[in-house]
């Protein structure tokens, strides 16, 4: 989906403000795939891409809950910038696109607005039927906002125009209504944070080493902690995510014995599981169904691996909540002898963890000096443009 409207000339005042290091889990990430041997325009190309998508996925980050991974190329052959919803988006030659607006409309395309049927289904006269979204452009604008659109973009705060960006509030405003659209179209909310144990003979839990493979682990380890998003109503289905990862079975194959991994986010059926009741004394105890291949979950010595479904409690994996990363307090409620209890009904709300300011950029994403580090907190500041 190619970026809208006018660019010849960006003539907005560049601001800055001070950035901070948000939810710890958010789990927007990108690779700029780039030439073996790039000439002097693909080099200067690849650093303003790099600054700009650095500030637009920091701000996605910080502001949403959205997960997706995103190849990004530049493409000379491109009039201004595109994307779609299989999360590949393109810069093309024009360097005045190089823009942190350019960058998170496009971002918003592999969310799957104006990209996807579920989308287009949401639109009802030009206006949008979600009811979150909705809300929250009215909390934003006034009770008299209303949020409008067609087939492939959105208004207001789409960012279809550079003049739609007057301060950093505006991009703010952007990843907060994407967000909100997202769980109207594709109904995904946060589900719980904790662990995931198996049952079987080791009751290690399921963790992401430092090379990013799946393995599980002594649940006192904090490479354990899990965040657990639903997503759809028939049937309703849930990602795992383990740092910035999702669990995920390689190429999307079918095929029993294949080892789970991590990656990227980026909406796949092979990286989404149902939750079958495993029907046994032992608390919030699941069965994991991988909603592509039908194949189950099973523990297999410190890996994890999908294989039909068994009746061995290697099969079977217990949900246990916790409020934070530090929370380990889990290692024996795998054996307590308690009636099921429906972990639905005890969701937590999501815990945002800070930490002070280590940057700032401008509208173009460039890093600007430390000495405003010192300014004070969400204070906009405006230069001229060199």
């Amino acid at each position: 989906m190619k970026f809208a409207g006018s660019l010849k000339i960006f003539t907005l005042s560049a601001f800055l403000t001070t950035c901070f290091v948000g939810n710890a889990f958010s789990a927007v990430e990108y690779t700029l795939h780039k030439s073996e041997n790039p000439t002097e325009d693909e080099l200067d190309a690849y650093q303003r891409i790099t600054t700009v998508m650095d500030s637009a996925v920091y701000l996605y980050n910080k502001y949403t809950n959205l997960s997706k991974y995103i190849n990004v190329y530049y493409a000379p052959g491109v009039p201004t910038a595109e994307a779609s919803s299989n999360g590949d988006l393109r810069f093309g030659k024009e360097r005045s696109y190089m823009f942190v607006g350019t960058a998170m409309h496009e971002m918003a395309h592999t969310m799957g607005m104006g990209t996807t049927s579920e989308y287009k289904a949401m639109m009802d006269g030009g206006v949008f039927k979600g009811e979150k979204a909705q809300a929250l452009l009215k909390e934003i604008d006034g009770p008299e906002a209303e949020l409008h659109g067609d087939s492939q973009h959105f208004w207001p705060y789409g960012l279809n125009y550079a003049s739609e960006v007057k301060s950093e509030q505006d991009l703010i405003n952007h990843a907060r209504i994407v967000d909100a659209m997202y769980q109207d179209i594709f109904k995904e909310a946060f589900y719980m944070q904790g662990r995931i144990k198996s049952l079987g003979e080791t009751f290690k839990c399921m963790g992401i080493t430092s090379s990013n493979a799946l393995e599980l682990m002594d649940c006192s380890d904090t490479a354990t902690f899990v965040k657990i998003f639903s997503m759809g109503d028939n049937p309703v289905t849930y990602r795992i995510q383990l740092g910035t990862r999702v669990v995920d079975i390689p190429n999307e194959s079918t095929a029993a014995g294949v080892q789970a991994s991590t990656y990227g986010y980026n909406g796949g059926a092979h990286q989404k599981y149902l939750l079958e009741d495993a029907m046994v004394n032992t608390p919030n105890a699941f069965r994991l169904k991988n909603y592509k291949s039908g194949l189950y979950l099973q523990s297999v010595g410190t890996t994890v691996v999908q294989n039909p479904k068994g009746s061995g409690d290697d099969f079977i994996w217990q949900l246990i909540e916790a409020t934070e990363v530090a929370d380990t307090s889990v290692a024996d409620t795998s054996k307590q002898d308690t009636s099921k209890t429906d972990i639905a009904a005890r969701q937590i709300m999501k815990s945002q963890q800070l930490r002070l300011p280590t940057r700032t950029f401008d509208l173009k994403g460039r890093q600007v000096r430390e000495q405003a580090l010192s300014r004070a907190r969400g204070t906009i500041l405006f230069k001229k443009k060199p």
